[in-house]
């Protein structure tokens, strides 16, 4: 009896995880992300959403806002071209965003203001540094109310670094160091009063540093080490990102030899590093205390992003063969968030990362091959490249019947490219993706018992 190939739908995206099958088999498609047009190919820094609707993107020399949730993007306009690195909303009217110009001497630090969503952008700090060869930066903004406000601080020079909180208690008009110490990033507030932050001291003699974690009761104003990894000889953990979900759970995601998870349960008095073998450590975001994605580069790995369902224990890859470089993912609720990237690139998700998609894969290697469609990602047309082998039972002649289908990320047949009768060797067919929206697409060949599924992505 022929086996039999077959799509399904699973009307719950949870059900991939209780998939078992080795690639031979199947093949899932995991990816569950898929492009939004951004205008630009600056590199996004932050991205934060108030709701599924309303959202702003921080980069460089460029500010983005949606009410659509990603569909359209209409650009912003500050004061200053600065390399935006942090952005913070308050509500739908009120937000913040820290950027920099980074000169060899001097660095000229910024914080904006809008209380209008962005339509208005005022300079409400200017701080200029000085006094040291390097650069200086703010990667992250963090707002209780209106008056008062933090950000990490860091300089760097060629050979060691620091930094330190800073925080204002007028609107920004001031700010101050609560506590100096290495390199600050990642801020995470559980209440007005209660956070927590990431702080790295690198030496040049010997090499080595200091990795620490510290906590704030007080909104800031002093802050008590929890956690401290010293290295000789080696660079230290360097903080990319940190959360808490309450006072009791939290997550710490950095960069050593390779990735960094460091996970505490009681509040900081224990905690549980854990390596892991490739470079998703530029940014992380848990929903709950279990459900939690990381992302950053494929390097080492074969896609950019890995999501959690058990607080990090275990960690199933997503946007499988993604090259993007993610600087920061956000996620409204535990179904819908963006990621944005070093090159103009958003990725989005209303699955969690889970496609609805699995495709069952009968391939019979030495027979008959399926390749990657090029160029890929395309706009609008691309060429799907196919090889038919003849002697295989099923056929009398030296022709095959091959039929290619594309299909959306729904599991949704979009078009018949071919179905027909071919002679043996290689063949090619154009797909045109004009009149579709932008996102990752299904092809599949069929030819006899075979069948084959790669991934395409177009960008309108």
């Amino acid at each position: 009896m022929k086996k039999k190939d077959f799509l399904k739908l699973f009307l719950f995206p949870a059900l991939l995880f209780c998939i078992s099958a080795t690639l031979s088999q199947s093949i899932h498609a995991q990816s569950g992300w898929f492009y939004l047009n951004s205008g630009t190919n600056f590199a996004l820094n932050d991205v934060y959403f108030i709701n599924e609707n309303t959202g702003w993107i921080a980069g460089y020399s460029i500010v983005l806002k949606t009410t659509n949730g990603g569909l359209n993007w209409i650009s912003q306009t500050l004061p200053e071209q600065t390399n935006n690195t942090g952005i913070y909303f308050l509500n739908e009217n009120t937000g913040f965003i820290t950027g920099d110009i980074s000169q060899i001497y001097q660095s000229y630090l910024y914080v904006f203001k809008t209380t209008n969503g962005g339509i208005n952008w005022n300079t409400i700090n200017y701080y200029i540094t000085s006094g040291f060869f390097g650069t200086a930066s703010s990667k992250d903004i963090y707002a209780v109310n209106d008056n008062t406000i933090l950000k990490t601080y860091r300089e760097n020079d060629s050979y060691t670094s620091a930094g330190s909180i800073m925080k204002s208690t007028n609107g920004g008009t001031n700010f101050f160091h609560t506590i100096v110490c290495g390199f600050t990033i990642g801020l995470s507030f559980t209440d007005s009063q209660t956070g927590w932050t990431t702080s790295t001291n690198i030496s040049a003699s010997p090499i080595g540093g200091i990795f620490k974690i510290y906590k704030t009761t007080n909104t800031g104003d002093n802050w008590n080490e929890l956690f401290n990894d010293t290295q000789t000889g080696n660079l230290p953990i360097e903080g990319r990102a940190i959360q808490f979900l309450n006072s009791s759970t939290g997550y710490m995601l950095g960069q050593g030899s390779k990735t960094i998870f460091i996970k505490t349960t009681n509040g900081g008095i224990n905690w549980l590093l854990d390596t892991l073998y490739h470079n998703k450590n530029r940014t992380m975001y848990f929903t709950d205390v279990n459900t939690g994605w990381i992302a950053g580069t494929s390097y080492g790995s074969n896609s950019n992003i890995s999501k959690t369902t058990n607080g990090g224990i275990n960690w199933a890859d997503q946007n499988i063969q993604g090259t993007e470089s993610i600087n920061k993912i956000f996620f409204i609720n535990s179904n819908t968030g963006w990621a944005v990237c070093s090159n103009g690139i958003i990725l989005k998700t209303t699955t969690g990362g889970i496609t609805n998609i699995q495709f069952t894969n009968t391939e019979i290697p030495k027979h008959h091959s399926l390749y990657q469609n090029y160029p890929n990602p395309f706009n609008s047309i691309t060429n799907i490249k196919f090889k038919l082998k003849s002697g295989m039972p099923d056929f009398s002649l030296n022709s095959v019947f091959a039929e290619i289908k594309v299909y959306d990320i729904t599991g949704k047949m979009i078009k018949v490219l071919t179905s027909k009768k071919y002679e043996a060797g290689e063949h090619t067919v154009r797909f045109d993706a004009a009149g579709l929206p932008s996102g990752v697409y299904f092809y599949k060949l069929t030819a006899g018992e075979y069948n084959a599924v790669k991934k395409m992505v177009f960008i309108r």
